[in-house]
């Protein structure tokens, strides 16, 4: 073994001076290096986990919101279609309503109007018939002046009476 190291010129002391350099260097990597850059990639992986979370959550509420908004959206158009309803049937209510009011006054000025034509036309009947047996006592006057018979008077006053008693 002596000439092996003697070959090789292997120095003990300096091996163990290269053994504990390379474990200061080694200490000194670690230390200073390694892991500070394993806790930077630690802290990385949870910051990625993290975005990670958050983007599903944010991705969650985006859903729900979008599912809130249709269901606004349902709601809103229901409630505007029921006070459409609403008023369609309020605006078909007063509609009949002035139908119905309409055809009452009309109904009413229709009967107003037939009474009155009534009315009027019985006035001018009792009109006419007093005209009527002024005219037919004048006629017969002047009838019997000209012929001067009593039985002719009575007759045609009897007669004329009796017509006009009939007519009514």
């Amino acid at each position: 073994m002596d000439e092996v190291i003697k070959t090789f010129h292997i120095d003990w002391k300096l091996m163990i001076a290269q053994l504990i350099n390379l474990a200061i260097v080694i200490f000194v990597l670690w230390k200073f290096a390694v892991k500070p850059l394993t806790k930077l990639m630690e802290k990385r992986s949870k910051d990625i986990e993290q975005s990670l979370k958050d983007a599903k959550k944010i991705e969650e509420n985006l859903a729900k919101s979008e599912a809130d908004k249709e269901n606004q959206l349902k709601q809103a158009r229901k409630e505007a279609q029921a006070i459409m309803e609403k008023a369609n049937q309020q605006e078909e209510r007063q509609s009949r309503q002035m139908i119905d009011e309409t055809k009452t006054e009309v109904q009413t000025m229709i009967v107003t109007a037939k009474d009155q034509i009534a009315q009027e036309k019985q006035q001018m009947l009792k009109e006419a018939k007093a005209d009527l047996g002024s005219l037919v006592i004048e006629a017969t006057k002047k009838i019997l002046e000209k012929t001067g018979a009593k039985e002719i008077d009575e007759k045609i006053v009897s007669d004329s009476l009796s017509h006009l008693s009939n007519k009514k």
